[in-house]
């Protein structure tokens, strides 16, 4: 566990006896040291049992007698859904950050603080640009997945494939889960940013409803993604039905033009032997010549009406 103390006018790391507020840093599985704060601070041990289950939380805002629990969600495109839980324990003069494993948002903030850059007021202000960083990495990846069904497309277009249409579910599907996540973590800055909380100061809410819209660009963007992914979709199955109108094209010319061959070489093979020309040194040749007449013929007729 790391921690950072807000004392005469500046954060400095550690723990100090005289600071005015107080952010712990948990950025791996530790019973020992939450159990440790929530003692300190009398955090809710229904939100410690949060913390520490294995289970996915979607995002939350718990309120208790004397601090906040929320939890939020953070892109790490290494997990199974593309996502990380956040949890935090927001006092007026402490912020509890847990996470399994270390963040990229937690960590740039902290070396933020150690080069000596002053963030917004109060412990809600480095909770502030932590979410702040983590919602702006949700929109590279709404914006790879869009490029991705971009090229998708693209590739439909010159030669759809089987392969194409799994894609395009699977990130439709992506979109999907994301969206579903975000939408209630939409939901937790909301409530953060209209001043339902006295441990959000009045001077910071306004950059709450920044990340608000940010969000609802994400979602928007999401949304997008499974509008197009849809359209995809529609693109890729009606190439394959040209596609296979071409191949019903080829094959019913092909059996038109045999139909000429087919009803006379069944005529000259009925079981009567008073078939005009049967025996004629030359119904061969004329019965072939017919066959083939007429098939050059249809195929004449149908390439002049552009049917193949």
């Amino acid at each position: 566990m790391r921690s950072w103390s807000f004392a005469e006018g500046h954060w400095r790391e550690g723990d100090l006896p005289n600071a005015e507020c107080n952010w712990f840093i948990i950025d791996r599985p530790a019973a020992e040291e939450l159990e440790s704060l929530r003692q300190r601070f009398g955090l809710h041990p229904l939100a410690v049992e949060d913390c520490l289950s294995s289970q996915i939380h979607a995002p939350k805002i718990d309120e208790f007698s004397d601090h906040l629990f929320v939890v939020f969600v953070s892109p790490e495109p290494a997990a199974e859904n593309g996502t990380e839980e956040f949890d935090v324990f927001l006092g007026e003069r402490f912020l509890i950050t847990y996470s399994d494993k270390p963040l990229t948002e937690v960590d740039r903030v902290r070396d933020a603080l150690a080069t000596g850059i002053q963030f917004r007021p109060g412990v809600d202000g480095i909770l502030y640009e932590i979410v702040d960083r983590m919602v702006d990495g949700f929109l590279p990846a709404a914006n790879s997945m869009s490029e991705e069904l971009d090229d998708i497309e693209d590739e439909i277009l010159r030669d759809a494939q089987a392969r194409q249409s799994r894609e395009i579910v699977e990130l439709r599907a992506k979109a999907g889960r994301l969206r579903r996540l975000l939408i209630p973590q939409l939901t937790v800055i909301q409530r953060l940013s209209r001043g339902e909380f006295r441990y959000v100061h009045d001077a910071n809410r306004i950059y709450y409803r920044d990340i608000y819209d940010h969000l609802v660009r994400i979602d928007l963007a999401l949304e997008g993604v499974r509008e197009d992914a849809e359209m995809a979709l529609s693109t890729y199955l009606s190439s394959l039905n040209n596609r296979m109108s071409e191949v019903m094209k080829v094959l019913s010319v092909v059996a038109a033009l045999a139909l000429p061959g087919t009803v006379i070489s069944g005529i000259f093979g009925t079981n009567f032997d008073n078939v005009p020309g049967l025996h004629s040194n030359w119904g061969f040749a004329v019965m072939m010549t017919a066959i083939i007449g007429l098939a050059g013929g249809m195929a004449w007729y149908f390439k002049r009406r552009d049917w193949w």
